[in-house]
């Protein structure tokens, strides 16, 4: 039986502007930042710390999984509206908006529109590239994005 096509079969347009800002405040479900591996080591390089450094200052444990410690309702690498880690961001944010949660349906990837401007503007994405990043490290990737 052939698979059916997913909604975003012909595509998604989204650019991702670093001085926005806006993905990294607390919009209820989209409240952590989870680390994947490689994750601490890259942050960790850019801000010249040792590993063990940056897991004591900005790692924490939550349901077993490493997260970014969170002290307010924004990142705590959000300065201003500038992300001061983008070059070498979690994994999470880098294939954002590309989640199964955000990818169920097209009412679902409108909503980012609320607080995201670069979702359906910049560059298409192919439907290949978009599950290649669904498939990323998030928690709830029981979703189906096909």
């Amino acid at each position: 039986m052939k698979a059916r096509e997913p909604w975003y079969r012909d595509g998604l347009r989204f650019a991702c502007r670093p001085d926005c800002g806006r993905c990294c405040v607390d919009h209820g479900k989209f409240s952590r930042v989870y680390l994947a591996d490689g994750d601490g080591a890259r942050l960790a390089g850019l801000l010249g710390l040792s590993a063990s450094e940056f897991a004591a200052r900005f790692v924490v444990e939550e349901d077993g999984h490493a997260v970014l410690r969170s002290e307010g309702p924004a990142c705590v690498f959000l300065d201003g509206t500038n992300c001061a880690v983008y070059d070498a961001r979690p994994a999470q944010c880098r294939t954002f908006p590309f989640w199964p949660e955000n990818l169920r349906s097209r009412q679902a990837w409108e909503r980012l529109k609320s607080f995201c401007p670069g979702v359906d503007d910049g560059p298409e994405h192919d439907v290949v590239t978009i599950r290649a990043l669904a498939v990323g490290p998030r928690e709830d990737t029981d979703a189906d994005v096909s």
